[in-house]
């Protein structure tokens, strides 16, 4: 028997203005909490310049506007978990920057220098790599599926990709992220992108202009304030979206793997583990190896290819000495792990179709026609 459905609740009157008024009051507090932190930030730093590590002063700063904006947009981030990976990586975003200034600057041009009549001097390829992943989503999400995506993922791909190139040029940037958004759209199996989007993205970038486009290096985080706040943060937003055991997997093959490497080349063991504190760790952990859309299904399997990145990871750079074995190791390991499943599920399905087809009834002699009775008159 069909369990009776809930009663549905009337709707509240005037729910749309109410909430177009909520999202005003909230963008209104958004651009007044960061215009006072801009305006005093420079009058914090200097106040508090002679008490110690200028990083941790800024990041102290970031992590209080970080929580006043969360608490603003508490009640709209808390009802939909797709809000909580880009929460995520502004946060790493923001507080990596405050500890040892990863984002890059690039001189203005000289029209924007003249248009903006000298305040604009600088400016930043992540922002536009963000533009750029955003308008690229939306352009291909409408002509492909008739219908506005959801931004999450290139607001993510955006930054990742801001983040992990480093060029002296726009293009790279721009291009990353472009290659990484179009990448979901085009190198499909079954309705399924193999590749994570920044990982190809990079992967390919690395190869095609290694003259031009580096990457952020494993350098460890110099604040512990930092990395401790975005590794609380990103380990309770994995473990709400029940994805903590991936990266703490790969973490849990990493380190004994870490020491077979000081073993097997003579580094020093604390050099082989502090990648884990760097930004692109962080990135590569909480992100790339824990996307929903490229990872198998089922938790066993999600560790079990968790393990194989950490071991390719090794393999890659003990045998070719790979400087870029983390892009390499999932970029071979995950699609690969794609498609097995893909294949498998195909097979089960193909199976289940014959157990449940009919069986071909018995074919028994035929049977020749009687020639019909010829009736006569006597």
């Amino acid at each position: 028997m069909t369990p009776p459905l809930p009663p549905v609740s009337p709707r509240p009157p005037h729910g749309p203005a109410q909430s177009w008024s909520g999202l005003a009051w909230r963008a209104g507090a958004t651009a007044a909490l960061v215009g006072v932190f801009y305006i005093a930030r420079g009058a914090l730093l200097e106040h508090f310049a002679g008490a110690g590590d200028p990083a941790t002063t800024r990041v102290a700063a970031i992590s209080l506007l970080l929580v006043a904006l969360l608490a603003v947009w508490w009640q709209v981030v808390s009802r939909d978990p797709r809000f909580h990976a880009p929460i995520l990586i502004t946060a790493i975003l923001a507080l990596s920057d405050a500890s040892f200034g990863l984002l890059e600057n690039h001189p203005a041009p000289p029209w924007l220098v003249s248009w903006t009549d000298g305040m604009v001097l600088e400016y930043s390829p992540t922002f536009l790599t963000m533009a750029a992943t955003v308008l690229c989503e939306l352009i291909l999400g409408r002509f492909m599926w008739g219908k506005w995506p959801n931004l999450a993922s290139a607001y993510i791909s955006g930054i990742s990709a801001g983040i992990l190139v480093k060029s002296s040029l726009l293009w790279p940037f721009v291009l990353c992220g472009l290659i990484s958004i179009t990448s979901k759209y085009v190198l499909r199996v079954s309705n399924r992108h193999l590749w994570n989007p920044t990982n190809l993205g990079m992967t390919v970038m690395l190869f095609l202009a290694p003259q031009y486009v580096a990457s952020l290096s494993v350098q460890a985080g110099n604040n512990g304030w930092a990395v401790a706040t975005i590794w609380v943060l990103g380990g309770m937003i994995m473990y709400k979206l029940g994805r903590f055991h991936i990266p703490l997997a790969f973490i849990i093959a990493f380190v004994p793997l870490a020491f077979l490497r000081s073993e097997i080349t003579g580094h020093k063991w604390q050099a082989e583990l502090a990648p884990i504190t760097s930004p692109m760790f962080q990135l590569y952990i909480f992100f790339m190896i824990t996307d929903p859309k490229t990872t198998v299904r089922g938790r066993g399997p999600q560790v079990l290819v968790a393990v194989l990145v950490a071991a390719a990871e090794t393999f890659f750079r003990l045998v070719f000495k790979d400087v870029h074995s983390l892009y390499h190791a999932l970029f071979v390991v995950g699609p690969a792990a794609n498609l097995v499943e893909i294949y498998a599920d195909r097979a089960r399905k193909r199976r289940a179709k014959r157990a449940v087809a009919p069986a071909p009834e018995e074919v028994s002699e035929p049977v020749p026609a009687m020639a019909p009775a010829v009736l006569t008159k006597t």
